[in-house]
């Protein structure tokens, strides 16, 4: 036994003396330890409320060509599903086809001219409801929802002398037209959506891994000491990682055109100019993730911090609307929700300018902002 005791005693020394080295370092950088833990704890909690696929209160325009009570009934209707959500009713078709063009709204409900007279006549008018389908998944139970009421949504008008259209089933039709991808085909929402998340993991990552690079390899203060400024030197560090998510973003568009055969029916050219405020922003919070980090696994874990967050809210796995109304406003600070808008408007829709303007100039006031602080903090962290 005592044999035992005297050949474990020194193992137990070496292994004590690297436990305390080890406990040493944590509290040396005991910041860091804590941030690892509490950010999967906070995820999972915040995620948690925020994921899901059952969307409810879209946004919907009313083209109604017919003001009788059967119509005021049947828009009713259409609020109590809890799917739709009316923002508007007109009467000018183009007013409703430019909302569902700019994403304002998600769906146009087409109430026909005579809808309560050829109601009376037995005739079974049609009511049209078109669905961006942009999304498919953010449309689908909408859909489903909308074609139940045609069977019950007006009986409570049907009195009197109108009691006998009580018998006729279906009173009126309601045709669901997918719009913008009418074979709701996956991909051609998934593919222009991870564009957007392409550009943020890699710029983002690479930026900041490529300047907290310096400090792990001490050649930071080597360059620090030459004649050049510290502005030129994020500069030209940016610069490069600038281009190369150009080269992504022009291969991976051209992958999803060529190879998977994805629509683009607007304008190239509007596209890549859109997307150089976005990959400004991109560079923007990999320099910002660089400025509180001094290693390559902190900048990867203080990286994600963003990133997780930016995709999730944005829209891309689960509907947008889905979220609840305090997740929507927290998606709209994040930049990947607009450029995920702008790829499928322009893409699927044919969008122009004027139409993506709203979702465009939220990533340049985000690019401005975030560029002038990390350089501003930078500085003061070089000096």
């Amino acid at each position: 036994m005592l044999k035992i005791i005297k050949a474990l005693h020194y193992p137990l020394l070496r292994f004590w003396s690297i436990l305390k080295k080890e406990i040493i370092q944590i509290k040396r950088d005991f910041g860091t330890y804590i941030f690892i833990i509490l950010v999967p704890f906070i995820e999972v909690i915040l995620f948690g409320n925020i994921i899901n696929t059952d969307a409810k209160n879209l946004p919907t325009v009313i083209l109604s060509h017919d003001h009788s009570v059967f119509s005021n009934s049947l828009i009713q209707g259409f609020k109590n599903t809890g799917y739709f959500r009316i923002i508007k009713q007109t009467d000018v078709d183009t007013d409703a086809e430019k909302m569902l063009r700019s994403g304002e709204v998600q769906f146009v409900i087409t109430i026909p001219n005579n809808f309560a007279e050829d109601l009376i006549k037995e005739k079974h008018p049609h009511v049209l409801v078109e669905g961006d389908a942009s999304d498919p998944l953010a449309i689908g139970n909408a859909f489903n929802a909308a074609a139940t009421l045609a069977n019950s949504v007006l009986n409570q008008d049907l009195k009197g002398s109108l009691s006998y259209l009580k018998n006729q089933e279906p009173l009126f039709f309601i045709d669901t037209h997918a719009k913008y991808n009418p074979l709701v085909v996956a991909q051609f929402h998934t593919l222009p959506g991870i564009l957007a998340i392409i550009l943020t993991v890699t710029l983002v990552m690479l930026t900041a891994i490529s300047v907290t690079t310096e400090y792990d390899q001490g050649t930071m203060e080597m360059l620090l000491i030459t004649p050049i400024k510290p502005l030129e030197v994020l500069i030209g560090k940016i610069i490069p990682n600038a281009i190369f998510g150009y080269i992504i973003f022009v291969l991976t568009l051209g992958l999803s055109r060529y190879g998977f055969h994805v629509p683009f029916e607007g304008s190239f050219f509007l596209l890549s100019l859109c997307a150089i405020p976005y990959i400004i922003s991109c560079l923007g919070i990999g320099l910002a993730v660089s400025t509180v980090s001094r290693s390559q696994l902190r900048a990867a874990n203080v990286a994600n911090t963003y990133i997780l967050p930016a995709i999730l809210f944005s829209g891309f796995l689960f509907p947008f609307y889905a979220m609840p109304g305090w997740a929507q406003w927290i998606g709209e600070v994040f930049p990947p929700t607009h450029f995920i808008r702008i790829t499928l408007s322009i893409m699927l829709k044919g969008a122009t300018f004027s139409e993506v303007w709203p979702n465009l100039w939220p990533i340049i006031l985000f690019a401005c902002f975030i560029i002038f602080i990390s350089f501003r903090y930078y500085r003061k962290t070089l000096d």
